[in-house]
């Protein structure tokens, strides 16, 4: 943590004297800094690895939509047989649900 709240060179260089990890740390950080190419690099993967996390959560979502929708869906339907007088059985019939499911909706 203190690595990370580091304001400058003189500072980075003090906490890498004292500790062996951080040493190691701050080794990568200035190889880093000095390829111009390797720090493209990094952006450019640390950019990619965003927005597939974003594309992820928003096919996630939209999946959820999906599914809210198609219960809400089924629901109406069986509440729509059940008002006709249909039994569970043939609810879970008509539906393609187990009898459990229709239960469970009408309850």
């Amino acid at each position: 943590m203190r690595f990370l709240h580091g304001k400058n060179r003189k500072e980075f260089e003090y906490m890498a004297g004292k500790d062996e990890y951080i040493r190691k740390a701050y080794g990568t950080l200035v190889k880093m800094s000095a390829d111009e190419k390797k720090q493209m690099e990094y952006e450019a993967r640390e950019k990619a690895l965003r927005d597939y996390q974003s594309q992820m959560q928003s096919a996630e979502n939209a999946g959820f939509r999906k599914g809210e929708q198609t219960g809400l869906k089924k629901a109406k339907r069986v509440f729509q047989l059940s008002a006709q007088g249909k039994t569970v059985t043939e609810i879970a019939d008509i539906c393609q649900l187990a009898e459990q499911e229709v239960r469970d909706i009408l309850e």
